[in-house]
């Protein structure tokens, strides 16, 4: 998910930006270059907590005190982050319900709201979840019912469900969401029917499918999982888990998908199970957690959207990690990724090129916690 707050960065013409986004930062010592507070939260799953962390100096990482809070669900797998930095939301895919949270600016604490969850609907089991970059919604791909469920987000983070509270995806088991940074579009994954569901967003927040309600991702079965769309609006990219690609669509009228030429680019070796996918602020490059080979695939971003991979293409999570969740802090420094076979997140600084090298230390411990999803500010 981009960001609504963000610096500018230097970028290709091809893919300028008319400019920085306006909005409120958070407040306190904990602030980015970016207004909002410089903190990094995993999904832990199988543990119903989130582990919590403070950025500092060369991207290093400090866990909160205390280190872990209750989600007060089952089986949380995504979270997001509001654009300010000032609310928390989880997807809890077993209790059918969305954990809510306010963030303490200055030490990076998470306070339960009241009521502490959400219903998403009995069976629904809520996986991508993320917030629009105006601040106003919480959208959650249902990937049992097949639906989106869409809350106003009201006084004190807590979540008021849009009427109706859910819309059909046309499609099945959905993974990964996205909203475009102008607010005005909603894509969702598909793994089962491997395809992406396409909404018009209004302004009650009432979603509307595009026409055609879906576009396919490719051939075979490809397996949709995480997606992201670049800052500029122009381009939505897909991580298919199941033939080690990236699906590449530009964004036309009404939202309508378009495949680029190519519509797909690889991301390694047979195996490599790519999984989510973050871009960076300045939208040059892109990076999907390659779960199977334990790396990140890096790539730029050219004209037309095309994807070129960095030289090297892949950096090492370490061995048996099994990266799945990706973010991106908001002033692109620094890249963390949700280590889920080794407990652990690993952080890399963005470097030239989008080459990517490791903090030290590499890693940050969540033991004994399995970090499934991952977000900053605004990401995803």
């Amino acid at each position: 998910m981009n960001m609504h707050k963000m610096t500018c960065l230097a970028m290709p013409m091809v893919l300028l930006l008319a400019g920085c986004p306006d909005g409120g930062g958070g407040s306190g010592g904990l602030e980015g270059s970016g207004g909002a507070p410089a903190v990094i939260y995993t999904a832990n799953n199988g543990s119903n907590n989130l582990s919590g962390f403070t950025i500092g100096a060369g991207g290093l990482l400090t866990g909160t005190t205390p280190a872990t809070f209750s989600t007060g669900g089952i089986s949380a797998e995504w979270v997001t982050v509001s654009p300010n930095g000032q609310f928390l939301y989880s997807s809890n895919q077993s209790s059918a319900n969305i954990s809510g949270f306010t963030i303490n600016t200055t030490t990076g604490n998470l306070t339960p709201t009241v009521p502490t969850t959400f219903s998403t609907g009995v069976g629904s089991s809520p996986r991508g979840i993320t917030v629009t970059p105006n601040g106003q919604f919480v959208y959650v791909a249902n990937s049992a019912s097949n639906t989106v469920s869409g809350f106003a987000i009201g006084s004190g983070g807590v979540l008021v469900a849009t009427s109706p509270a859910a819309f059909p995806t046309s499609g099945t088991l959905a993974r990964g969401i996205a909203v475009s940074p102008n607010g005005q579009f909603l894509y969702i994954a598909n793994s089962g029917t491997h395809n992406v569901s396409g909404f018009t967003i209004g302004s009650n927040g009432v979603l509307t499918a595009t026409t055609p309600a879906t576009f396919s991702t490719g051939a075979g079965s490809p397996s949709p999982e995480g997606l992201d769309i670049s800052p500029n609006g122009s381009f939505l990219y897909i991580a298919n888990s199941g033939t080690n690609t990236i699906a590449a669509f530009s964004i036309g009228t009404g939202g309508v998908l378009t495949p680029t030429v190519p519509a797909t680019f690889s991301t390694g070796v047979l195996g490599s199970s790519p999984q989510r996918i973050a871009i960076s602020p300045n939208g040059s490059f892109l990076y999907a957690t390659n779960s199977g080979m334990n790396e990140v695939a890096a790539f730029t971003i050219g004209a037309g959207g095309l994807l070129t991979p960095t030289t090297p293409a892949t950096f090492s999570t370490g061995t048996t990690s099994a990266p799945v969740g990706i973010t991106i802090n908001p002033d692109g420094q620094f890249l963390y990724v949700a280590n889920s076979g080794s407990t652990s997140v690993s952080g890399f600084t963005i470097g030239a090129g989008g080459i990517l090298a490791s903090t030290t230390p590499a890693t940050f411990s969540t033991a004994p916690h399995a970090p499934i999803g991952i977000a900053t500010p605004g990401l995803p």
